[in-house]
């Protein structure tokens, strides 16, 4: 193979240093290394990507929740959900760069009670809703710090009540539903729901430092 010129060299070293971020510049003897900080992604950018990921989260949970709803009743479906939405957290968060879990004003799970931040969102979104805001244009994201310093950013968006949801979650739950969800939640509050109040909401974070 034939050796390069000494200026395809050098055209060939700046094009692999600009991939890496880096420029050389400077003459022979004098060179600098400069290193391109990373393109910033913007709030508004973080925001998109939570907002997409919560909804294929809930397409998910909904889809789920349908299936197991056909094949075992309500009763099944207490099983099933107990199961499916902790996977769904897991894989979300793995698959993404963001952690993702689900949390309400009212929880079946004391494991998804909300922390402060969250608290004031779930607030938030009832007030508006109760005059009249419309939930499908509802969210709330920012980047926090914690008392330890570490930066996070920070996405919820509210769950409405839905038709699927109503058999385990409404205000009138049959008695084997209740017995059952009482052998996974001792100690369940998410009941007495109507069709389109607020359920709870996503909570996405992602570590940015």
């Amino acid at each position: 193979m034939a050796r390069r010129s000494g200026l395809s060299r050098r055209r060939a070293t700046i094009a692999v240093m600009l991939s890496m971020g880096a420029l050389l510049i400077g003459g022979t003897g004098s060179a600098q290394q400069l290193v391109a900080p990373a393109p910033e992604i913007t709030l508004a950018a973080r925001a998109e990507k939570a907002r997409s990921l919560a909804h294929i989260y809930s397409e998910k949970l909904r889809t789920g929740v349908i299936q197991a709803l056909k094949e075992g009743g309500p009763v099944g479906a207490i099983g099933a959900c107990n199961t499916l939405a902790p996977e769904l957290n897991t894989t979300t968060t793995d698959e993404s760069a963001f952690e993702v879990a689900r949390t309400g004003l009212r929880v079946r799970n004391p494991d998804n009670a909300p922390d402060a931040w969250e608290l004031a969102g779930l607030e938030n979104f009832q007030k508006a809703l109760t005059a009249g805001g419309d939930a499908k244009t509802m969210e709330t994201y920012d980047v926090v710090t914690t008392k330890e310093g570490q930066k996070l950013f920070r996405y919820l968006r509210p769950i409405m009540m839905r038709e699927p949801c109503m058999a385990c979650h409404g205000p009138s739950v049959a008695q084997d539903v209740k017995a059952e969800i009482a052998k996974y939640y001792t100690d369940d509050k998410a009941i007495g729901f109507n069709l389109g109040e607020l359920r709870g909401a996503f909570s996405l974070v992602q570590q940015l430092d």
